[in-house]
């Protein structure tokens, strides 16, 4: 083998070898802990809405997105100090629909005693937007519909809360950076 082709070759290998760390080290699970301070809001208009409470939004947790995924992970705890289902540590496992702009559903399992047995039920917040480094997020908290025989009906309503946020102005403006827009006829609705 001539010398030139021995140092292509050496490239091409290093190369590889350099490519497959990058997209190993890209699907490392990369942790995230975050404490915000958040406003749920209720929009009844583009100009109208109303700030219903404030709340600490806490997450701690692992996220899992390789470098080709289309499909983020996030597993760990989101309490939300407003809804009691969702303190004292109750594990999620959220998928991403296509993007962390996508929302990814917040269901709370839950398992409670009736009588003398232990019932397990699903309590959902809704569906989380928020970014890959988790630095702000919007919480479009679902309205949940008992069809009797354990079968609900989610919609999705014109409440949200959204963090970091101290007042409705910031609030709005973290509105507008993940994409909810106020339709007439529908709402308040997320064009991703």
């Amino acid at each position: 083998m001539n010398k030139s082709l021995k140092i292509i070759l050496i490239c091409l290998v290093s190369a590889a070898i350099i490519f497959g760390a990058v997209v190993g080290i890209s699907h490392l699970p990369r942790r995230v802990q975050q404490d915000f301070s958040g406003i749920e809001l209720l929009m009844t208009s583009e100009d109208e809405y109303e700030n219903l409470q404030t709340t600490n939004v806490r997450i701690d947790g692992r996220v899992r997105y390789g470098m080709f995924s289309s499909y983020p992970r996030f597993e760990g705890i989101i309490e939300v100090s407003a809804y009691e289902f969702t303190l004292n540590g109750v594990q999620l496992n959220i998928h991403f629909l296509s993007g962390f702009s996508n929302g990814g559903g917040m269901s709370y399992p839950l398992l409670e005693r009736i009588g003398g047995s232990s019932v397990a039920r699903i309590e959902s917040l809704g569906l989380l937007y928020t970014d890959k480094n988790f630095s702000s997020l919007v919480i479009h908290i679902t309205e949940w519909t008992d069809l009797g025989e354990g079968s609900a009906h989610g919609q999705q309503g014109n409440r949200v809360i959204v963090a970091p946020a101290n007042d409705t102005g910031t609030a709005l403006e973290v509105l507008r950076s993940h994409n909810f827009l106020w339709s007439n006829d529908f709402g308040l609705v997320h064009r991703p």
